[in-house]
């Protein structure tokens, strides 16, 4: 909730000033309230873009691998997986580092991967967007804007293979499973 409130504060009051301006020197709509869409669009965007900096490998390439956790950010996927369990510190402890290590970012992206917390951040993307698809058809629709929806919510269908919580038979840990309870070797001690 604190994360949500900080980017509808932040993203969204970005969006915000602009649809205000516009509706300022509007002829119609000047009382419509877009605020509720526009708070969604600023979730959506953002919540995207956390999702897009930890999961997607086209991102990679033009852009630092996980970039969110060199920067030490807390970022949805993250706080996501440090809450899930509050005893398990690998994460907080990764992101602590502001690692560049290739290595620690992927072992951090398994953790989240395991915990759930790609998956979570992917499905709570389709329900934002979904509910910004109904909010802009009931305020009379826009079909650049429902384009450009459309558009950024295809790289987020194409994450669902990437971002499934991994699962392995009869509900024992697999060996890869196993070897996600210890980081790698290099970096035990600064953990």
């Amino acid at each position: 909730a604190e994360y949500c409130n900080m980017v509808i504060d932040k993203t969204g009051g970005l969006f915000r000033l602009a649809v205000g301006l516009m509706q300022a020197f509007a002829t119609e709509c000047k009382s419509t309230d877009f605020a509720p869409l526009v708070n969604n669009l600023g979730l959506y965007f953002q919540i995207r873009d956390d999702l897009i900096n930890l999961a997607d490998e086209e991102y990679f390439k033009s852009k630092s691998f996980c970039e969110d956790l060199t920067e030490g950010k807390f970022s949805f996927p993250i706080i996501h997986c440090v809450r899930k369990d509050e005893s398990d510190t690998r994460l907080l402890s990764i992101l602590k580092q502001r690692t560049e290590d290739t290595d620690v970012k992927h072992y951090a992206q398994k953790l989240m991967k395991e915990a759930g917390s790609l998956h979570h951040t992917r499905e709570k993307c389709i329900s934002i967007k979904n509910d910004i698809v109904s909010q802009i058809e009931a305020l009379g629709g826009n079909p650049p804007l429902l384009s450009l929806i459309e558009k950024l919510d295809i790289q987020v269908e194409a994450l669902g293979e990437v971002v499934s919580v991994p699962s392995s038979p009869h509900g024992n840990p697999s060996s890869s499973d196993q070897k996600l309870q210890q980081p790698p070797d290099k970096q035990l001690d600064e953990l």
